[in-house]
């Protein structure tokens, strides 16, 4: 079955476990950790309550898709565990085809075990990428995986520099569209790493401070949300996006330039927030073809996924979000 989309990248059983007990502590010395989730060394922290939860971005992603009705597959690797056989009923019970999952031998699937301070949208993730860092994409493996779109989220481990190549190359061979949500490594790589793959990216996504970050790799230094956008599209994508937490994001394809403000709302829980945008943005621009629209669907998502706990229970489906678009 050739899909609309398919999406690659991690997945994983989150646990979120939520206390009073923790403490905010500000750290003025250190400019990359300002701010500090603390607890008493060598004590028993009490928990308020315990959610468990599914995350990663591949599955957050592919999960999404199919919530915006596209035919969506998914690419990312599970152990050979109780943990791996949940995480693939939980796709399958979100309609995701689980036929390009790959198990890995005597190898735990991953997980993430998310601290939550009661009574704020404070958290620190503490992620055990695991199979995550095991998978493996080649040309055989690709060639099995037939779609319109791939959806590339975050790539771990020490296969990612080749599997990103395959990617991109198979992509080319086949004509399939990319949409991009780099991680922290590959955007540490660089512009002049990242550039041949910029070229041939059709959506790129982006919150600010990597957009700043990836501008910066190439010569230019600016935090003005305008000129990323140029500087980032000067790059190749066709379109390129960029958000702003509470303030909102912005869009740009070609010399059109689209903003929306953030949902007027108090969230209760951020994690997913950025897979829900991203994807949706994707979808809405697959739907639509229209990206003022693609940029409302991706909004309204992204702000819909923060009112519950969790990075998928809050997904609202294209039925319930068309209202908000058109």
């Amino acid at each position: 079955m050739k899909h609309n989309i398919i999406t690659i990248g991690g997945s994983t059983e989150d646990i979120m476990f939520y206390t009073k007990e923790a403490v905010l502590v500000r750290n003025n010395k250190d400019i990359l950790r300002q701010q500090l989730l603390g607890f008493e060394f060598g004590a028993k922290i009490v928990g308020e309550k315990v959610f468990f939860t599914y995350g990663g971005g591949g599955s957050n992603t592919a999960v999404n898709f199919s919530k915006l009705g596209l035919k969506t597959g998914v690419i990312t690797a599970i152990g050979d565990d109780d943990n791996g056989q949940r995480i693939i009923k939980n796709f399958k019970n979100n309609k995701v085809s689980a036929a390009n999952i790959q198990t890995i031998k005597k190898v735990p699937s991953g997980l993430s075990f998310i601290v939550n301070f009661s009574g704020t949208t404070e958290h620190v993730i503490f992620t055990y990428r695991s199979a995550n860092n095991q998978l493996l994409i080649s040309e055989k493996s690709l060639s099995k995986a037939k779609a319109d779109w791939f959806y590339l989220a975050s790539l771990s481990g020490p296969k990612w520099p080749a599997n990103l190549k395959n990617i991109f190359e198979h992509s080319a061979k086949k004509k399939i569209k990319i949409g991009w949500n780099p991680g922290a490594s590959q955007l540490a790589k660089g512009y002049s790493s990242l550039k041949k793959y910029l070229q041939q990216t059709e959506v790129l996504i982006l919150n600010k401070d990597e957009a700043i970050e990836l501008v910066l790799s190439s010569g230019y230094k600016t935090q003005n949300i305008n000129q990323l956008l140029k500087y980032l599209k000067l790059m190749g994508p066709a379109v390129v996006a960029i958000t702003q937490g509470a303030k909102g994001a912005a869009v740009c394809s070609g010399n059109q330039i689209c903003s929306e403000k953030a949902l007027p709302i108090q969230g209760i829980n951020t994690t997913g927030a950025g897979d829900a945008f991203g994807s949706s943005l994707v979808a809405g621009l697959i739907i639509y073809k229209d990206l003022a629209k693609a940029l409302k669907l991706a909004i309204h998502q992204s702000n819909y996924v923060i009112r519950e706990i969790g990075a998928q229970k809050g997904l609202l489906s294209i039925a319930q979000l068309k209202k908000n678009v058109e």
